[in-house]
């Protein structure tokens, strides 16, 4: 018998328009979705909305068990300015991701990113984080965009930041950043991209691992890593302080060094992580966009051909085979590749328990789910002994047939 699994899903009130976000539309999915399958966890935000927050916290009639706030940390944050945002080695600040508006979607999402290592940005998060938790009785919050940029707002903007505020807090350690700043302006060439990872180099992260240890590039990745876990130790203790609970939305394991993110380090500060394990999904931490991105940036800035990157991830990364990419952009990324994303995370949160997202939304042309795709996610879910799954990303647009298949599969 399989053990019993802890259920969440996600309400956004950002990926729909205001008109559409009536107090009564609202209920009316939470409602139909719980005629259909019981929630533990219901993770409501990130755009303030009183009527709406007012109402899943009302003691008297809570949808679920528990009610977490979804809140975005470092990107899209009240009164972020130009001068907030990161900064990568040209000296360009982030651009975000446009593709929302390209689909004319009514998401209000830029994916511009602020800097984890900047006063301004750490007082601005912190502080709203802590009127919104003061304001309402959810039992915690749910952290989303607390990493860097990811591939999909383009490898160059991937590679910061290089902010005053970075370069002092990197001068404090003993890291130079002007030095990291030359290896990405010299390119290729400055270190041995692509290389072989021998049987001795076993054990870290694929980008730890290609990068070096104790080199230039490892130190400044674990730079990135230590910025982001000393924020969200913050947000920990704000949220401490006020008897609220703290859980954490990952990159999957495969990307999440990419953007700064170590599952070991945040999962201390967390009751619970997810893992963002979405493989059909077109949209920034969608597997789906973020790889072939990836792929894409380093042919650009690195002057690789696809065909050798392709040739190292099918020798070195699991499931990953010559026709992955393909299929990734033509259909969705394989089960053999994000079966392993699952194991990792649970894996690499230990002992934290892992609630992986489950891709459950219709968006049309950025994700359409289906029932099928949603039972696969569960085998592969059951596999990997997570503890269970969040329907992500918003209940405001999640198909009843999918939400039926899922309520059947558990």
């Amino acid at each position: 018998m399989s053990k019993a699994w802890i259920v969440g899903a996600q309400l956004s009130t950002t990926h729909s328009s205001l008109d559409r976000l009536g107090i009564d539309r609202v209920l009316s999915v939470i409602e139909r979705v719980k005629a259909a399958l019981e929630l533990h966890i219901l993770i409501v935000g990130a755009r303030e909305i009183p009527e709406i927050f007012r109402l899943v916290t009302d003691p008297r009639g809570r949808p679920a068990k528990q009610i977490f706030l979804w809140y975005n940390v470092l990107s899209d944050i009240p009164a972020m300015e130009d001068s907030d945002l990161v900064v990568n080695w040209r000296g360009q600040r982030s651009r975000g991701w446009g593709g929302w508006a390209e689909k004319r979607a009514e998401v209000a999402e830029t994916f511009r990113f602020a800097c984890p290592n900047n006063p301004a940005t750490q007082a601005k998060t912190l502080t709203r984080l802590r009127e919104l938790l003061s304001r309402y009785p959810f039992d915690g919050v749910f952290l989303d965009k607390i990493r860097f940029p990811s591939p999909a707002n383009g490898l160059e903007e991937v590679v910061s930041c290089f902010c005053d505020h970075c370069r002092r807090a990197a001068a404090a350690i003993g890291l130079d950043l002007g030095d990291v700043a030359q290896i990405f302006e010299r390119g290729l060439s400055a270190f041995e991209t692509l290389r072989p990872l021998g049987r001795q180099a076993e054990g870290g992260s694929w980008l730890a691992r290609l990068a070096g240890p104790g080199s230039l590039l490892s130190r400044f990745l674990r730079f990135r890593s230590d910025s982001i876990e000393k924020l969200v130790a913050e947000a920990h203790a704000e949220a401490s302080r006020l008897g609220r609970r703290l859980s954490i939305d990952l990159f999957s394991p495969g990307l999440a060094p990419l953007v700064g993110q170590d599952y070991g380090a945040l999962a201390k500060h967390c009751d619970w992580v997810k893992p963002m394990t979405y493989r059909v999904a077109k949209g920034p931490a969608g597997l789906r966009l973020e790889i072939p991105a990836l792929v894409e940036g380093a042919t650009r800035m690195l002057g690789l051909s696809e065909a050798s990157i392709l040739a190292w991830a099918s020798r070195h990364l699991p499931g990953f085979e010559a026709h992955t990419l393909r299929l990734t952009r033509e259909h969705a990324v394989p089960m053999p590749v994000i079966a392993p994303e699952i194991a990792d995370a649970v894996r690499l949160a230990h002992p934290v328990p892992v609630l992986f997202g489950l891709e459950l939304v219709c968006h049309p042309g950025v994700i359409e789910i289906t029932p099928e795709q949603v039972i696969d996610m569960v085998r592969a879910g059951r596999e990997a002994n997570a503890d269970g799954a969040i329907l992500s990303w918003d209940l405001m647009h999640a198909p009843m047939d999918s939400v039926r298949a899922l309520a059947a599969a558990i």
